[in-house]
């Protein structure tokens, strides 16, 4: 029999172990809980090779884990348990993908023979075949063949669109242009003004129109005559012009397009995806500056609008070029600058315009 004091002992040196292992433990199960946060629908998927390893430690603590478990469910790893004792070998985990290869190769070949054909129109053409597979099935088929899903809506990420090919082959020499609006105070009262934008895609730089109440035919072809000035004094090209079905870009407007040896593409119909440029820059210019002023006449307006635009195009930081300005991604990679020596940085200076709605930081020489 072991003395008071050597139980004793052994007791506490048994309780300490049995407080660290408890602290092991649930820093363990935190580290599954927070892991599990991570995966995509909250859902561990354990293979059959998985699923044998976690059965053969169970049987080492007698398959008493009910609190320890974090992939499955309490109910999933019985009805495992009940399966092994059946002597019923794991199966393939997940729904079986009923699609043969032959029903592959004929959604393929419909969707590569049928430029304008959604999912919908592919499952319809199917069912004459007697084929029967899900939307989602066919819509899987085909992203993973990098083929667009829906012609008339967005192209997921990773799927290259005709239309996608067209701009990054051309990008140097498109420009895309659209009207914005902005409601202004008179002393008539409100009144709704135009301008029109373009920008040059290659260089993001932007040119922007007066602004006019009645924005007519003449006055439009007066902005065509404006934009092959920009383009000239900036030295940019321009073979493409992009523009939406708007009434306001009159056959004449076109027609001075065509004259500077540019070409007009016209976006599709309540497409303005396929304009994503200019509508991309209309909406930073509007939540970034014009959204925070109320406008008392033109003038107002142009002076906020040319503002934002010098802004734009001479010291914004733009996160599609690296985070760098425009005239920075200009510069070749010998023209780039290199890092100054110490000591040669001066204190940081603030440029405010508009009142300080936009800055420019700078450093002042030292």
């Amino acid at each position: 029999m072991l003395p008071n004091w050597l139980a004793m002992v052994i007791l506490f040196v048994t309780e300490a172990w049995s407080t660290r292992r408890d602290a092991q433990i649930r820093f363990l199960k935190l580290q599954v809980e927070l892991l599990r946060q991570k995966v995509p629908g909250n859902r561990v998927i354990v293979s059959p090779e998985d699923r044998v390893r976690l059965l053969r430690l169970g049987r080492d603590c007698g398959h008493q884990v009910h609190d320890l478990l974090g992939v499955v469910a309490v109910k999933t790893y019985k009805r495992w348990l009940r399966e092994e004792a059946a002597g019923k070998e794991p199966g393939r985990v997940g729904r079986p993908r009923s699609i043969t290869q032959s029903v592959r190769e004929t959604i393929l070949r419909l969707a590569r023979e049928n430029v304008g054909w959604g999912v919908r129109r592919i499952v319809g053409e199917l069912r004459k075949l007697a084929l029967t597979p899900s939307r989602s099935s066919v819509r899987r088929v085909l992203v993973d063949e990098g083929l667009l899903p829906d012609p008339d809506r967005r192209a997921p990420k990773g799927v290259t669109t005709p239309w996608r090919t067209f701009v990054k082959m051309h990008i140097n020499t498109i420009v895309a242009c659209d009207f914005f609006c902005k409601n202004v105070w008179t002393l008539t009262g409100k009144r709704v003004a135009y301008c029109l934008t373009f920008i040059h895609l290659g260089s993001r730089k932007v040119f922007v129109s007066p602004s006019t109440y009645n924005p007519t035919g003449e006055w439009v072809a007066q902005q065509a005559r404006n934009l092959a000035l920009w383009l000239a004094e900036e030295g940019l090209t321009m073979q493409y012009l992009v523009h939406d079905r708007d009434t306001k870009f009159t056959e004449t407007f076109d027609a001075l397009v065509r004259a500077a040896d540019a070409t007009i593409v016209k976006t599709p119909f309540q497409s303005p995806i396929a304009n994503a440029f200019a509508e991309s820059w209309i909406g930073s210019m509007k939540r970034e500056c014009l959204n925070h002023f109320a406008c008392f006449g033109l003038g107002h307006l142009d002076h906020i609008a040319q503002t934002y635009v010098g802004y734009h195009n001479t010291v914004r930081p733009h996160q599609g070029l690296d985070n760098r300005t425009l005239p920075a991604a200009a510069c070749t990679a010998d023209e780039q600058p290199g890092e100054p020596p110490p000591g040669a940085l001066g204190p940081i200076r603030r440029q405010q315009l508009l009142g300080g709605l936009l800055n420019h930081y700078h450093r002042k020489t030292a």
